[in-house]
């Protein structure tokens, strides 16, 4: 398991005693909510799925997470379709754990990382927004570009390689190495609103000089064959550009937004393939957050669930829960009141089961 702190759900804690009183409101159901299901969970600010620790990273995204089981579902019908069982268990058997030296408490979860779970795709799109921020920060001058293939009738994946083949291509070329020290590009999919025709592009951040967008326009048609369509502008607003550029680092498409045969195509397409990625000075720049393992001795407080649960009426896990929220150390008392367990005796974390994450037989034949 990792160890998650006070893990990021986009909004910070309400105040301890509002939550509370919000929880004891909407009481669990006795086996608690289950988010699992492929039918969007209705959403409300009293939905009591928000209080779950999965609940609270899915809600906003019942929607995503529907469309994305559709399409794993309709590519692999099997039961034990691999990507939809990690999805289903992505952070649904979160603990509470006390730092035996310190009294620190950390919730402990696994998450899937899956590459369509809009779950962890929202947590690597806000650490890549994070470091594309400090990346443009650092520069005396960023620059956008996008650059866009002509309108074609071919399949996603061929336009797909190709883009990527120019692009390569572009970054050799004498005009574009005297210009550009380096960047982070990022990949959209989507399809264009007048011609219907699949339309992916790359949006660049890069540190270079400035480039007159008639010259860079020529050299992208020669490189490309014919697509002179790029945008190029200076960044103003630091913070709106690398939170558009950042949310496709991980869903470089919104897929309840879209059919069904288009998903299908999408995932098909873009299996195996980077959706974002570092070139030249900005090579240091990291855009998938690290894996934070715990140090030290930790003892098991319990379920997240339950214990956001029992706090309502339980003070004893109240207090594990402020000291969780406020981060302060739990006391040994405190903590020996609600789990029973002397703070001495070793009490194992439990490991949830994890499926394989094997390829599904639509990889092995593209």
């Amino acid at each position: 398991m990792t160890a998650n702190g006070r893990a990021r759900f986009g909004d910070d804690f309400p105040d301890l005693q509002e939550f509370l009183d919000k929880v004891s409101s909407n009481p669990f159901e006795e086996n608690g909510p289950d988010t699992s299901s492929l039918e969007p969970q209705e959403t409300s600010s009293q939905n009591v799925t928000d209080w779950t620790y999965r609940g609270r990273f899915l809600q906003g995204r019942e929607e995503e997470h529907a469309a994305t089981r559709e399409a794993y579902r309709t590519i692999n019908s099997s039961p034990s379709n691999s990507h939809n069982q990690a999805m289903d268990n992505c952070r649904k058997f979160a603990t509470l754990q006390r730092d035996k030296t310190t009294g620190e408490v950390k919730v402990f979860a696994d998450s899937c990382k899956d590459r369509w779970c809009p779950m962890c795709a929202a947590q690597k799109s806000q650490y890549a927004k994070e470091s594309t921020t400090t990346y443009i920060k650092s520069l005396k001058d960023a620059k956008f570009l996008t650059l866009t293939l002509r309108a074609n009738e071919s399949d996603l994946k061929t336009q797909l390689d190709f883009l990527i083949k120019s692009f390569r291509t572009l970054r050799q070329r004498a005009y574009w190495k005297r210009n550009v020290d380096g960047g982070i590009w990022f990949l959209q999919c989507k399809r264009g609103k007048n011609s219907g025709l699949w339309h992916p592009h790359l949006h660049i951040l890069f540190d270079g000089n400035r480039m007159e967008q008639e010259n860079l326009s020529a050299l992208w048609e020669l490189v490309t064959f014919g697509s002179p369509v790029i945008d190029i502008r200076q960044v103003h607003d630091i913070d709106y550009t690398a939170s558009y550029v950042a949310r496709y680092s991980a869903r470089p498409a919104k897929l309840a937004k879209i059919p069904l045969e288009d998903r299908i195509e999408i995932i098909n397409a873009l299996f195996g393939k980077r959706l974002c990625g570092t070139f030249g000075t900005a090579k240091t720049v990291t855009l998938t957050p690290p894996k934070i393992e715990a140090t030290g001795e930790w003892s098991n407080c319990g379920y997240y669930d339950e214990i956001m649960k029992d706090a309502a009426k339980n003070p004893a896990a109240a207090k594990i829960v402020s000291a969780f929220i406020n981060e302060i150390p739990l006391t040994e008392e405190d903590f020996e009141a609600y789990t029973g367990q002397p703070v001495f005796i070793e009490v194992e974390p439990w490991e949830p089961y994890k499926p394989k994450q094997l390829c599904l037989d639509f990889f092995k034949s593209g």
